[in-house]
């Protein structure tokens, strides 16, 4: 088990490179959700409204487990203009973040293969993607290995 307050403190500093407020704290529910991921190495069913930081919390997980060595986080999404914003909220954390989605068709094979090299943090899949008969045989079996997360938003 990881020291819990050193972990906060970790997942705190996330949170502010995720956000950009040097004031950003967790809340008492996120940071619960994140410790079960983190320090206990649980799975987490978190139901929330919308606008109440989900995405923190899974982002913010992806960082710590990055940091100490874990595979990417898979995130299944069906919003495409979702995505979009995520990629960017990711990449202001330092998280680089890919997708693979209709709208990027000509992006598969460079995506597959930072995957294959380990220089993506997240990997943001639409649902139709995963049952891509070529995805589904070549690429999700690496995936489903070594993801750090998984992650159905």
């Amino acid at each position: 088990m990881l020291d819990g307050q050193s972990l906060r403190e970790d997942a705190e500093t996330a949170l502010r490179a995720l956000v950009g407020r040097e004031d950003a704290t967790l809340r008492e529910d996120q940071w619960r959700a994140i410790e079960a991921l983190m320090a206990f190495r649980r799975r987490a069913l978190v139901v929330q409204r919308t606008g109440w930081g989900k995405s923190a919390v899974y982002f913010v997980a992806t960082r710590l487990l990055r940091d100490r060595g874990a595979g990417p986080t898979v995130i299944v999404s069906p919003l495409l203009a979702l995505m979009r914003d995520q990629i960017s909220a990711a990449a202001r954390a330092g998280i680089k973040a890919v997708t693979i989605n209709s709208a990027n068709v000509t992006e598969w094979d460079d995506v597959h293969r930072a995957i294959a090299d380990g220089e993506v943090d997240v990997l943001l899949c639409s649902p139709e993607r995963l049952n891509n008969p070529g995805f589904r045989d070549e690429v999700l079996p690496r995936l489903a290995a070594d993801a750090g997360l998984v992650v159905i938003d």
